[in-house]
């Protein structure tokens, strides 16, 4: 059983972009064995729509026609529904963002970061009742999913998870979803948004720990006043308030810099793409990841990048990156100047991040999630 519902959130961040990739590849990875999509969909109800219908022959879709503004409180104060009442019997759940849902099966829990730990200031959202939710389903989990080993060692060190119930798997990517977009691509969605031909990009959502203050004090300590900043993405639900903060550190800055810095809230695939292609770096200046998933984007991509030299961020970017300590903004801006000036740094950069992301292929991280998935089942007693 695998819990869909981060795949159907109407702005996916990188827990959506990973349930999605784990649906369509770990069923085929594992031909004989049986997997079933469950999900909310209360609005399907009338229509009997099935969102994942035909992704796989070994794919079963099951949706539950209760609405998520009740299912969620519901469970969380009772415990109830049990997920096998609801769509019969499995060996085993897959709770791709952190919990499973309510059950009495085994578990396997994808933890893709204690940034609720390491930073808890940055994860309001994960309250006492969570906290202590996590703690209960960890310690009788069957088996615990983990994109690096950065937050293996973090489960290790927080929480005392022996190490052998941990699997690291780190995450793909579709690098041909990434490619380079046509000029004329790349063009259209630069003018459309009002951007200068040479540009720094962010990708991600606007929430404490992607660092965008700092990103920004940085962008202004540039010589180079004809190099603009893109900050691409969009409000997420547990920091409602940064967006305002982001806002409020660009209105600080002289108007010649503020005028070079754009907003582009969530974007479309396709739109991302071009933006990606025809940006002059990455810029992914974070405090805490558990992976890093903009970072092989923009491999794919063939765009240098700039990222931390924290948590998974170095275990991800290996050679191919340049880094930095995400709390000094003039470490920052060194980077990012140095990467603008060296057309030679850049072009080496691309080929490393070119070979780099060949290895990380989402039909690897699915034979990788299928493994643990049995040596969870075996765990539990069920085989």
């Amino acid at each position: 059983m695998i819990d869909a519902r981060p795949a159907l959130d109407p702005v996916r961040t990188g827990v959506g972009r990973y349930t999605t990739a784990i649906l369509r590849h770990v069923p085929p990875a594992d031909p004989q064995g049986r997997y079933v999509a469950w999900y909310l969909d209360a609005r399907g109800a009338l229509s009997g729509r099935r969102r994942f219908r035909g992704w796989a022959s070994n794919l079963e879709d099951r949706a539950t026609r209760i609405p998520a503004r009740v299912f969620g409180p519901l469970t969380t104060r009772t415990g109830l529904p049990r997920l096998e009442w609801l769509v019969g019997g499995f060996d085993l759940v897959l709770a791709t963002n952190f919990l499973p849902p309510p059950t009495g099966a085994g578990a396997v829990l994808v933890v893709h970061d204690l940034a609720f730990e390491v930073l808890p200031e940055t994860a309001p959202h994960h309250d006492d009742r969570w906290r202590r939710a996590f703690a209960r389903h960890l310690d009788r989990a069957a088996g615990v999913i983990v994109p690096s080993n950065a937050t293996a060692e973090d489960l290790v060190r927080i929480h005392g998870v022996e190490p052998s119930r941990i699997d690291v798997v780190p995450h793909g990517t579709d690098a041909d979803a990434f490619r380079p977009a046509p000029e004329v691509e790349v063009q259209r969605v630069r003018r459309r948004l009002g951007l200068g031909e040479r540009y720094v990009l962010f990708l991600g959502g606007l929430e404490p720990r992607k660092n965008l203050e700092a990103l920004v004090h940085a962008f202004a300590m540039l010589e180079d006043g004809d190099v603009w900043l893109a900050i691409a993405g969009g409000r997420v639900p547990w920091a409602p308030g940064y967006e305002r903060r982001v806002e409020r550190a660009i209105a600080a800055l002289p108007e010649g810099v503020r005028r070079r810095i754009v907003r582009t809230g969530y974007l479309s695939e396709q739109d991302r793409r071009a933006l990606l292609s025809g940006a002059q770096a990455l810029a992914y200046p974070s405090r805490y990841e558990g992976f890093g998933l903009p970072i092989l984007e923009a491999f794919a991509a063939n765009v240098p990048v700039l990222t931390s030299e924290v948590s998974a961020l170095p275990e991800v970017a290996g050679e191919a990156a340049v880094l930095v300590d995400p709390e000094d903004p003039g470490a920052i801006a060194a980077g990012l100047a140095e990467l603008l000036a060296d057309e030679d740094l850049r072009n080496v950069l691309r080929a490393a991040g070119t070979a780099r992301v060949a290895s990380f292929t989402w039909e690897r991280c699915a034979r990788a999630t299928v493994a643990a998935l049995y040596r969870a089942v075996h765990r539990a007693g069920g085989g």
